[in-house]
């Protein structure tokens, strides 16, 4: 280019030489007027390589050819003919090879200048273009970063890098990861060698995937409070924030999701299978002829800790994990009767006899209540009704008259003497620690048993009922024999071997009074007199039971007090 540019001045100052003496006046002020393209042309002169300094000459004549028109003489100048003067300076014109003279050189300096202010404001432009550059491309490069359709760079669910993908790309990074295999729900219940397994069938499981990349997607995406009062724009804001998520990492984890109340359900059905009450060995058959009896098995009971379980599962559920395997125990329910426990404890429990007439009617009677009595199995919380079990004694079921209580006097009737009957049932069930629930004393005291320990009945409003409190079974036995009424009671044996004996305590005595009461009765033989009452003396007597353990009382217990009439002899005449 300085070559280039030194070459020029020479040829613009040889033309100035020429030109001067010609044009003194505007010799300078020559300013040509050229075309756009001319002015490209000069412009590109300005960036000639070395290489083209060769055919620069030629480029300059055929430029300075164009400016001729615009010269003031049309006509050719004619080189001088006359020799210069020692004084004056030589002017050597430079004559072009066609014969035409160049345009004034002042042209093409200022075309000169114009051009080198050209490329002074290119090279400005460049400059201010090159800042710009310099300055977006940065801007350019957080726009591409926070446009990115991907979750930011930093990211991890469940330890699994999901930063710069896209949303499907996470899904089935976390699918496919083979730490995430043990998110598959199938939890091992095992309980008492049984075992159940828990799979999303039974229990519909899922993790919060979804909601979790949701999270990891708007990382960088979203501004904050925090920036409407600083300097810090939104775009800003979000480039930092993934860049700092870049630096430090996000940790997002996924949630188990299952509904606590079907849980509550699945350790339902496995108490179902598992809990179970204990079934106590019982009496199967009693045979009364010969006194013994046959046992069923007895079996253990179980009780699972259903709300304990149930916990187990919710924290396996919560720790996520899903494959967990729990072993759980019921708890042991003892029976609370076993068959070796029958075997040793049902016998005898207690027994009693009282003696009869030689009325052949009323023995007969005492026979076939005590049948009706005999083969009696009580169960626990069941009540013995005398009435219900012999139901009313009529001459239909071989009931004959005999001598019975009415109305404070002495009358035949059908069924006449059961009451022996049931007075000894009384007693037999008293000492067998029965619960008494109705019982009352006759009129007077009976002769068969001592005061206190007798029990009257009558169809069908006067009745003697007891209830088995016990919680095994008991069995009545009663016959009659050789003027004998005896009831016995099979079952467990009372606690701690005791025996249970029965005492009375006379309270008062009401002697009637020496007169007898005298009534007329039309119907009898003139002359005749009768004893309808017979005077009888009052008793108030209260019975115990009286506990006795190795022949040594160990308490009493207060049973009944019985209320004996005095009666006041009465006599009949005519």
């Amino acid at each position: 280019m300085a070559r280039t540019q030194h070459i020029r001045l020479q040829m613009q100052e040889a033309m100035e030489a020429q030109l001067r003496p010609a044009f003194p006046e505007d010799a300078f002020s020559l300013r040509p007027v050229e075309t756009p393209e001319e002015q490209m042309n000069d412009a590109a002169m300005i960036h000639r390589t070395e290489e083209d300094l060769a055919a620069y000459p030629d480029m300059v004549y055929q430029q300075t050819a164009r400016r001729r028109r615009f010269a003031r003489h049309s006509a050719p100048m004619e080189p001088p003919t006359e020799q210069p003067t020692a004084d004056e300076p030589v002017q050597t014109p430079l004559v072009p090879a066609d014969g035409e003279l160049y345009a004034p050189r002042h042209g093409g300096a200022m075309w000169a200048l114009i051009a080198l202010v050209c490329a002074t404001l290119i090279a400005l432009l460049g400059y201010a273009v090159l800042r710009w550059h310099s300055a977006y491309a940065p801007f350019r490069q957080k726009v591409d970063i926070v446009s990115q359709d991907t979750i930011a760079q930093g990211v991890l669910i469940d330890q699994v890098h999901v930063g710069g993908m896209t949303r499907a790309q996470a899904v089935q990074a976390l699918v496919n990861d083979a730490s995430l295999s043990d998110m598959v729900l199938r939890m091992t219940i095992q309980v008492d060698g049984e075992t159940w397994i828990i799979t999303p069938q039974e229990l519909p499981f899922l993790r919060n995937t979804g909601d979790v990349l949701d999270t990891a997607f708007a990382i960088g995406r979203q501004g904050s409070v925090e920036t409407i009062a600083s300097s810090t724009t939104p775009f800003e804001y979000r480039y930092q924030h993934l860049y700092h998520t870049v630096a430090t990492h996000v940790d997002l984890h996924t949630e188990v999701t299952y509904d606590p109340a079907t849980v509550r359900y699945l350790v339902g059905i496995i108490e179902a299978n598992i809990n179970r009450d204990a079934v106590d060995a019982q009496v199967a058959t009693f045979d009364f002829a010969q006194r013994t009896f046959t046992f069923t098995e007895d079996r253990a009971g179980a009780k699972l800790d259903g709300e304990k379980l149930y916990q187990q599962i919710i924290d396996a559920l919560n720790r996520k994990d899903l494959q967990a395997v729990i072993v759980a125990s019921s708890e042991v329910i003892t029976p609370g009767i076993t068959k070796a426990e029958l075997m040793n404890s049902f016998s005898l429990v207690s027994t009693y006899t009282t003696q009869t007439t030689s009325d052949a009617n009323r023995n007969n009677n005492i026979n076939l209540a005590a049948n009706a009595v005999s083969g009696t199995v009580l169960m626990p919380g069941e009540v013995f009704s005398f009435n219900q079990t012999t139901g009313q004694r009529t001459a239909e079921k071989g009931y004959l008259p005999a001598a019975a209580i009415s109305g404070g006097a002495t009358v035949d009737e059908i069924g006449g003497g059961v009451c022996q009957v049931s007075s000894t049932l009384f007693n037999a069930a008293a000492m067998a620690d029965l619960n008494i629930l109705q019982r009352s004393p006759h009129t007077w005291p009976s002769n068969y048993v001592d005061k206190g320990r007798d029990a009257t009945v009558n169809w069908p409003n006067l009745d003697f009922s007891f209830q088995n409190n016990k919680s095994t079974p008991i069995f009545l036995v009663a016959w009659y024999q050789q003027r004998q009424c005896t009831v016995e009671i099979y079952g467990a044996a009372l606690s701690g071997g005791e025996t249970i004996a029965l005492e009375t305590q006379l309270i008062s005595t009401t002697e009637p009074p020496a007169d007898a009461i005298f009534e007329l009765n039309p119907s009898l033989a003139p002359g005749t007199v009768v004893e309808k009452k017979k005077a009888r003396t009052g008793y108030v007597v209260d019975t115990y039971k009286v506990y006795m353990r190795n022949g040594r009382e160990v308490r009493r217990d207060f049973l009944c007090t019985s209320n004996y009439q005095m009666i006041q002899q009465v006599l009949e005449y005519n």
